[in-house]
């Protein structure tokens, strides 16, 4: 038992304590319980890569920065309301090479506000952005993915800065 086993398997519980609506240590053992059950239908029946050059213990403290990124956003966001906005459609590089941190990154861009994801091909990602009408990009959802992209790749490892 490894230690992404010892995480999924506490994820999972914690999850299952959340759903539960209360926490005893008889809801933990069944939580536990149906954490392994789970794990092992999924590792028999669907066989995912596994993300071994991700750091999980920097993964679990991830979504607590990224709603602090979303608030972050979402200020800007109601700035962008009350000015005259502009919408387009850019593309930038990444630089994530794991195809898991490259989905939470689309994920991640999804939530916060400003910009959702349309697609990846090769090393560009496609986004649909909103910003000030005095820049002929949008240098601030630019801003957010490349702080967002930092973040993952100190968790894959490479620990690469954007160019600005």
């Amino acid at each position: 038992m490894g230690k992404h086993t010892i995480f999924v398997m506490l994820a999972l519980t914690g999850v299952w304590l959340i759903l539960m609506e209360h926490a005893s240590w008889q809801n933990m053992a069944v939580g536990m319980f149906v954490s392994m059950l789970c794990m092992h239908f999924i590792g028999k029946f669907f066989k995912f890569n596994e993300m071994e050059d991700v750091n999980f213990y920097k993964l679990a403290i991830y979504p607590l920065w990224l709603v602090k990124r979303i608030y972050q956003d979402a200020f800007f966001m109601v700035r962008m309301i009350f000015s005259n906005p502009k919408c387009g459609v850019q593309s930038e590089k990444i630089h994530l090479e794991t195809e898991s941190l490259r989905m939470i990154l689309a994920d991640s861009i999804t939530l916060t506000p400003g910009s959702i994801y349309l697609g990846i091909e090769n090393d560009k990602i496609q986004l649909l952005c909103i910003g000030p009408r005095k820049y002929k990009d949008f240098p601030t959802t630019m801003e957010s993915l490349r702080a967002v992209e930092n973040i993952l790749l100190k968790l894959q490892g490479l620990g690469v800065k954007s160019k600005k």
